[in-house]
């Protein structure tokens, strides 16, 4: 019974597939990241910058996509470690919603160091840079982003693509 041997144009395919497969998985990532960004700053814009009203849908959608790229500016780190978890095929959803947590964390450890010493005052109108409502509400966003990524990305992380072989 002779065996047939795939041509190269059937190995050229099959690696076309692959880099495609690669492609989908890094553009996946990518896009759950921003949008574990757009959620977290979505809920800060309502909950903690506007007292729990919605904005206005315009003012609203600027401040969160300001807010999203002014995060995604400075936390790309966290997307380095998106990779590594991709590569390391880490699927948990306490890693990811973990993760999320300890970027509030420091997120509210940076605004801690960088608040004024001096007491807020109330003829402005001023609040303190730290209050429990603002620990809260950052550490639901942050708990919220990890989740949104999970289900983006995350649950789906190191899943490679089954290669059919015909016999």
């Amino acid at each position: 019974m002779p065996r047939y041997r795939a041509g190269p144009a059937a190995t050229t395919l099959a690696a076309m597939n692959r880099f495609a497969f690669y492609l989908v998985r890094l553009l996946r990532v990518s896009l759950g990241f921003l949008a574990a960004l757009a959620v977290a700053a979505a809920l800060v814009v309502v909950f903690d910058l506007n007292k729990g009203r919605v904005p206005e849908p315009m003012a609203g959608a600027v401040a969160i996509g300001f807010y999203t790229f002014l995060a995604a500016r400075l936390l790309w780190p966290l997307l380095l470690f998106q990779f590594v978890a991709e590569a390391m095929r880490w699927r948990a959803l306490a890693i990811h919603a973990g993760l999320g947590v300890l970027v509030a964390v420091a997120f509210l450890g940076w605004t801690f160091l960088h608040s004024r010493q001096e007491a807020p005052d109330p003829l402005l109108d001023e609040e303190p840079a730290i209050t429990v409502a603002k620990i809260v509400v950052t550490l639901i966003a942050g708990l919220a982003g990890g989740l949104v990524y999970w289900l983006i990305a995350g649950r789906s992380a190191g899943l490679q693509r089954i290669e059919r072989t015909d016999p």
